[in-house]
């Protein structure tokens, strides 16, 4: 984990998605540093993240007491939190855990989950082949073939950033990789669809034009909050934020206050 900015002013969180780190969001954490106190850990088992036991059960539940801790820690009681991808729905999580935590949420590229049951299962048989394929096969291997499926395809157009992102992500160990996306799968996480009408503080969704799947998901997501506001990125696919960083940035503005945002 690394911070940015002075800690009097109001915490800004930043979960990065699979296979990412914190180190991902230091860009755009460093144009918000002089107003806000960013926060920017990486993910269990992502970056150098790995010091828990790999043997260890990992969920939803384990990832949000993990942040929890992690906040009290520092300490910080509310903040706005931005999620990606995993992140995303590691952030909507602990959201909907601890609402009082919460100034304000942004998610982009996040799913609350799936609900058919059927679909669950198929996704988590998909999620365990792709475990075994990074054990087997290396990380190098896997992020190669993860960069390529469709909803990353629009990063082909700008091939050093893609270059830098697969970099990065291959730097990770295979051993987490694989139980990460085995355990945290959507095949195995609780839907909280049913939790969204719950949520009072201003809530952010955002997907890029490209990313149909996911600009399906914010409409119908927007829909059961009742303090939302749903962006479809115009140029972009999942990585909003890499392929449209000014864009992305500019969003972020425009959903945390510019003032009052001293503790």
């Amino acid at each position: 984990m690394f911070t940015l900015g002075n800690p009097k002013n109001l915490p800004l969180v930043f979960l990065h998605g699979f296979l990412g780190s914190g180190k991902s969001w230091r860009g755009i954490a460093e144009s918000f540093s002089e107003n806000y106190f960013c926060i920017i850990p990486d993910l269990i088992g992502h970056g150098e993240n790995t010091n828990l036991d790999i043997n260890s059960p990992l969920n939803f539940d384990v990832l949000t007491e993990w942040l929890l801790h992690l906040l009290d820690q520092i300490p910080v009681s509310k903040i706005h939190l931005v999620g990606y991808s995993l992140g995303g729905r590691a952030a909507l999580t602990f959201a909907c855990r601890y609402p009082e935590r919460i100034l304000t949420l942004t998610l982009e590229s996040a799913s609350p989950g799936i609900v058919d049951e059927t679909e669950r299962t198929r996704r988590l048989a998909e999620d365990s082949a792709r475990a075994e394929s990074i054990l087997q096969g290396g990380m190098s291997a896997f992020v190669e073939q993860w960069y390529r499926m469709p909803l990353f395809a629009s990063l082909n157009s700008q091939p050093e950033k893609l270059s830098a992102i697969k970099e990065s992500a291959k730097q990770n160990d295979p051993r987490w990789m694989a139980k990460v996306i085995r355990e945290l799968s959507p095949g195995t996480q609780t839907p909280l669809w049913d939790s969204l009408s719950n949520l009072s503080f201003p809530v952010l969704v955002i997907a890029g034009a490209r990313d149909e799947k996911y600009v399906q998901i914010i409409h119908k997501m927007a829909k059961r909050i009742q303090n939302s506001r749903s962006v479809i990125v115009p140029e972009a696919g999942h990585n909003v934020h890499a392929e449209q960083t000014e864009k992305f940035t500019a969003l972020i503005h425009s959903a945390i206050p510019a003032k009052n945002n001293t503790l």
